[in-house]
């Protein structure tokens, strides 16, 4: 029998393992709980003190982003939603999903390797859940017909859109359990099923995400250090240029032939511009997206000229955070892709997962979700755990790595 406290005691494997399954109930519920679950996992699976220090000092990314937080929690001092809790749960994320990540990262040896096979469950079990889902009429069982079935299918584009983000470590995954071709017809049968629940559900964001991240990864898988680093460059540019870029794109746009959502999109997108234009520098405060509620006439509706957030995370770090913030932000997001494709010991299955996973997330930053959506950055960190367990596991957390 295997002696868990000859590597790491049990509690920590034991805990990870359950708070993947315990994610996976959370991400197919819609995805609303997923921060409390990558939360106390994390809490529960914390390393020992010793190891906690090796965070220190802070990795210069984390540090940069610590930064901008602070800058943020200024912002609120000229913000036009002044009440926003925002700062505290943003503080508080980056910390505990961070805690998350680490935890996973530092397991050794047989302990990896159950962390591993739980998480390749629990992502085997959302992709099933929500072909059930989507294709087997699960919520017609669960619910009668109209308001409870729409509220359901709505919450559910959530725990979807956190699959697709998955999705590229689901390819890595089959490759590594089913090695030769049965392992990528696996990993062929996991995209074509994530793409047929996005298209059965309406979500467009999620088709084209899938196919974004597929190109990613192969050709991350030939080119990983450069790959990451070009969809590092990317999300800066898509975050530096949002205003610019974003304006461009609406220029050749007719808005006549496209979806009401997408339509909605347009005006608001419009919207955001101009008032970004009004305080380019500073901003108008953290959350202040919230505070533009006037209404405008769409079609026979009236709507909010910003719903909640302006469904673009580059507009939204300018309108709220300014000049100031976004760079702040760039120069972290610079500082992270330097640091993971210049790891030493990054494998091209890795380095594909994470180009991958990326690129997915980038297009969903681009089109659907707010900059501060909790539930989306735990889906960062979650997402990140499993690409750690791609990699190599850490020989000793108490050797220096090589300098190569």
């Amino acid at each position: 029998m295997f002696d868990w406290s000859h590597e790491q005691g049990w509690r920590r494997p034991l805990a990870i393992s359950i708070g993947f399954l315990l994610i996976a109930l959370f991400i197919v519920a819609g995805a609303m709980g997923l921060a409390l679950g990558v939360t106390l996992a994390g809490l529960l699976a914390i390393p020992p003190l010793h190891q906690l220090k090796k965070l220190l000092p802070l990795e210069l990314p984390l540090a940069i982003f610590l930064i901008f937080i602070a800058w943020a929690w200024l912002s609120l001092r000229w913000s036009t939603y002044p009440q926003s809790d925002q700062a505290w749960k943003m503080a508080l994320g980056v910390i505990l999903y961070s805690l998350f990540a680490y935890a996973v990262w530092s397991l050794r040896g047989k302990a990896r390797l159950l962390v591993l096979y739980a998480s390749a469950i629990s992502l085997l079990i959302i992709l099933l859940a929500y072909f059930g889902i989507a294709f087997l009429g699960v919520f017609s069982l669960l619910y009668e017909e109209g308001v409870q079935i729409n509220e359901k299918v709505r919450d559910s584009t959530r725990g979807i859109s956190a699959l697709v983000c998955a999705v590229p470590v689901g390819w890595a995954f089959c490759n590594m359990l089913f090695p030769g071709w049965r392992g990528k017809l696996a990993g062929a049968l996991v995209g074509v099923l994530a793409f047929a629940i996005s298209w059965q559900y309406g979500l467009s964001t999620g088709m084209l995400a899938i196919i974004v991240a597929g190109v990613l990864f192969a050709i991350g898988w030939f080119y990983p250090r450069t790959t990451i680093m070009l969809v590092g460059l990317a999300a800066i540019f898509s975050f530096m240029m949002a205003p610019m870029l974003v304006s461009t794109i609406l220029g050749m746009v007719d808005k006549s032939v496209l979806p009401d959502s997408w339509a909605m999109r347009v005006d608001m997108w419009h919207f955001v511009i101009a008032r970004i234009e009004e305080k380019a520098l500073l901003g108008w405060g953290l959350d202040a997206s919230r505070s533009f509620t006037d209404t405008y006439r769409f079609k026979t509706f009236d709507i909010p000229n910003i719903s909640l957030h302006p469904h673009n995370f580059g507009l939204q770090l300018w309108l709220e955070t300014g000049l100031v913030g976004v760079s702040l932000f760039s120069a972290a997001t610079l500082m992270l892709a330097i640091r993971v494709a210049s790891s030493w010991n990054l494998g091209r299955l890795q380095g594909a997962a994470i180009a991958g996973s990326s690129g997915a997330m980038l297009v969903f930053m681009f089109l659907s979700f707010g900059a501060w959506q909790e539930w989306f950055w735990a889906c960062a960190a979650w997402v990140a755990a499993m690409c750690f367990l791609v990699g190599p596991a850490p020989e000793e957390l108490t050797t220096e790595l090589p300098d190569r």
